[in-house]
């Protein structure tokens, strides 16, 4: 844990570097600290508030609430949601619509985003002089891992980023498209290096003691992720076979579980738990942030203008990337029903929401007006609950101190089960094993043979609302028919019908057209391409 003195270190560095252009770097001036004289003369403060500022980096850009909720409503599992479906914020009904263009501005922050971390990674590995000291050695191999995951996530939005493994020079700074060919294999290279150089957790459960930081097998996940979604994006075995071993080491480590309670999953208690593996810690003074600001879960929560809002619930939200039928009908039909603990601690039905305490609300259960993008299925996960509220904030705003898990154990055992099955039939049957794990856990029974659509439907089911669903049907082949008709029909809930308990869910004409080929990449932002001549956008954008 990172004291306050790193914390405004780091955003002192922040607002003295991020202000300065790029031509005025070399400029020596009166009561500033030139850029390469810092770097040069860091010591293990130093360097941990350079990698705090990079970590506060990832998480409020790279991964902010933004970017992740417009890929979830890309899919078939989510709907934009909001106030209404003219509700133009964040873009998120272009997404909802499939009708973004390279003019959408989360396009443009994700590719800034990615590549400004990529810079500040590349300042610690370049300017700070090597050393035998743990700390520096440890930053260094953590930058070297964030700019590996920076630049996957740029091969995976946009394809042919350009590539940037080091600080520019000003003859660069228009790089053409990079070759995925060779940038993925760099980062499978990056990300090995950083885990062979990066501590382990002490043992199962201790990550709160290790800190949310990228640990040697977080790192391995990650090194398993990027070989299996590019291996099978590209139909590329060589890549493919080296997600086995770094994901077979994660699990052999014994270092990582599933929890019991699946209630807990993004709850404040579930906070450095056994099952994340890697995690931005959203408590007080935790060195990255002193609180998580982004309001992520107000975003996702219960619309009060809508709603009555149940007792544990506060009394705030947008309701941003809402549940659709296609998932809420998926779940309880693979789920075997609507009480198994997956279902009801990831959406609620109507009747679920009915059930709730409202003895502190002022209006008796139910709908009042009609919600836009809803068809009697809601959103339970990663809601603002009462309980995990900040208790030192006074007043309207209202933030969750539950930590954001980035990647879940969950997640690397279905990866596993995966690779093993693409990779050599599941010979030895560990890929099954692994995927039972996440169905036992969920109350299911286990699987005594595996097929390739058990392991889509085991994801969908595990992973829903984590930003991984529209990657899946993209690298899988499946987004031409899963989102046929996506933002063709709107459809608005009203509670009950008059005298009856059957859902009242109105439709009508949308504007969307459904799925475009083009979208198996995202546009290059319109901004870069009018900067850089040297840049080719996509096809069909």
């Amino acid at each position: 844990m990172k004291n306050r003195y790193i914390i405004r270190l780091a955003l002192f560095l922040i607002i003295i570097l991020a202000s300065c252009d790029q031509d005025l770097l070399d400029i020596k001036q009166k009561s500033a600290l030139p850029l390469e004289d810092y770097y040069a003369n860091a010591g293990p403060k130093e360097a941990e508030a350079l990698i705090a500022s990079v970590y506060n980096r990832l998480f409020n850009n790279v991964y902010g609430i933004a970017t992740q909720l417009f890929v979830d409503i890309l899919s078939d599992d989510h709907f934009a949601g909001g106030a209404s479906f003219s509700d133009l914020a964040n873009n998120f009904q272009e997404a909802s619509n499939m009708i973004a263009t390279s003019q959408t501005a989360n396009f443009r922050t994700m590719y800034n985003s990615c590549y400004e971390a990529i810079y500040w990674c590349n300042l610690i590995l370049e300017k700070i002089p090597a050393s035998d000291n743990a700390t520096i050695k440890r930053v260094k191999a953590e930058a070297d891992f964030i700019r590996a995951l920076c630049m996957f996530e740029l091969v995976r939005w946009f394809g042919t980023p350009p590539f940037v493994d080091h600080v520019l020079a000003k003859d660069e700074y228009t790089m053409g498209n990079g070759d995925p060919e060779v940038i993925i294999p760099w980062c499978l290279e990056h990300m090995q290096a950083a885990a062979d150089a990066l501590p382990a957790l002490s043992g199962i459960g201790q990550q709160k003691t290790y800190g949310a930081r990228i640990s040697k097998h977080a790192a391995l996940a990650y090194k398993g992720k990027v070989a299996l979604w590019y291996g099978t994006r590209y139909n590329k075995p060589a890549i493919l076979s080296q997600a086995v071993e770094p994901l077979k080491t994660v699990v052999n480590s014994n270092l990582y579980g599933l929890v019991d309670d699946m209630f807990i999953i993004d709850r404040k208690a579930g906070d450095f738990c056994k099952e994340y593996v890697f995690e931005h810690n959203s408590a007080d003074a935790n060195g990255y942030s002193s609180y998580q600001a982004d309001l992520r879960q107000t975003w996702m929560n219960l619309r009060p203008e809508n709603m009555a809002i149940p007792d544990n619930v506060f009394n705030l939200g947008w309701g941003w990337c809402a549940v659709t039928a296609d998932f809420g009908e998926f779940l309880e039909a693979h789920e075997g029903g609507i009480e198994k603990p997956r279902f009801k601690s990831t959406i609620h039905t109507y009747e679920q929401i009915l059930a709730m305490s409202y003895n502190n609300s002022a209006l008796p259960p139910g709908i009042f007006t009609g919600i836009a993008h809803c068809q009697g299925y809601f959103r339970y996960r990663n809601i603002l609950f009462r309980d995990d509220l900040y208790k030192d904030i006074t007043g309207w705003w209202q933030y969750s101190a539950a930590n954001c898990h980035y990647m879940r154990y969950s997640e690397v055992l279905l990866m596993y089960a995966e690779a093993k099955f693409l990779v050599d039939g599941d010979a030895d049957g560990t890929g099954r094993a692994a995927l039972n794990q996440v169905r036992v856990r969920a109350q299911l029974d286990p699987l005594t043979t595996m097929t390739y659509q058990d392991i889509k439907d085991e994801r969908r089911a595990e992973m829903w609302s984590e930003h991984e669903r529209f990657f899946d049907l993209v690298r899988w082949g499946d987004a031409a028919e899963a989102l046929k008709d996506k933002g063709k029909t709107w459809y608005t809930f009203w509670g009950y019908k008059p005298g009856t308990t059957e859902w009242d869910v109105r439709t009508q004409k949308g504007s969307g057209n459904g799925y475009n080929s083009k979208y198996v990449l995202f546009p290059f932002p319109y901004e870069q391409l009018s900067a850089n001549p040297n840049l080719d956008q996509n096809k069909d954008w």
